[in-house]
């Protein structure tokens, strides 16, 4: 597990680096995240599409910020996007990032049976209490990296989902990348 773990973050830490963000919920008037239909928690195949729904769906019902698709686009995200689901939310007075969105975001994927498989390296508690919670997820060949950052002021901080299909970043070798980045 703590390789995997380590694995998860290289991931994230190389996507949140590269600035990459999209595919997640923000493709609604004026920024507001379409409805997302439910899927019944772990039935059916777990194809993109399904992800893609889990984490708009969780993301929506936490009323997190809008998904931040301007925010920077790469070759990077357009080679992983076949393999992965995006989502980074910048908070701000009208749309808030805090750690009880992201709590809630965390509660839902586990309601659709997303299994926690640890912590991420990006995790960091201070005085006993979490201030930058990561988070990893497995499910049925996905691995799921979740993560909170504080802002300055309450509510400005940023919510963020990667989600990766293990399988595809194998064949196109793109988990290699992954790999090194975390060692």
């Amino acid at each position: 597990m703590q390789g995997k773990g380590r694995a998860a973050s290289a991931a994230l830490a190389v996507l949140v680096v590269a600035g990459l963000a999209g595919c997640g919920a923000g493709d609604g008037a004026e920024g507001t995240p379409p409805p997302v239909p439910p899927r019944p928690a772990g039935a059916g195949p777990l194809t993109k599409d399904a992800v893609r729904a889990d984490v708009e769906g969780v993301l929506a019902a936490a009323d997190a910020p809008p998904d931040a698709r301007d925010f920077s686009r790469g070759m990077e995200e357009e080679q992983l996007r076949g393999c992965a689901v995006f989502y980074k939310g910048f908070g701000d007075r009208e749309h808030p990032a805090d750690l009880a969105r992201y709590e809630a975001v965390t509660d839902g994927l586990r309601g659709r049976a997303w299994r926690f498989a640890g912590k991420g390296n990006g995790h960091e508690e201070r005085g006993g209490k979490v201030h930058r919670p990561q988070e990893v997820f497995e499910q049925r060949g996905w691995t799921l990296v979740t993560e909170f950052g504080p802002g300055a002021d309450e509510g400005v901080g940023t919510l963020g989902v990667v989600a990766y299909d293990e399988a595809c970043m194998e064949r196109t070798g793109l988990m290699d990348t992954f790999r090194k980045a975390g060692s």
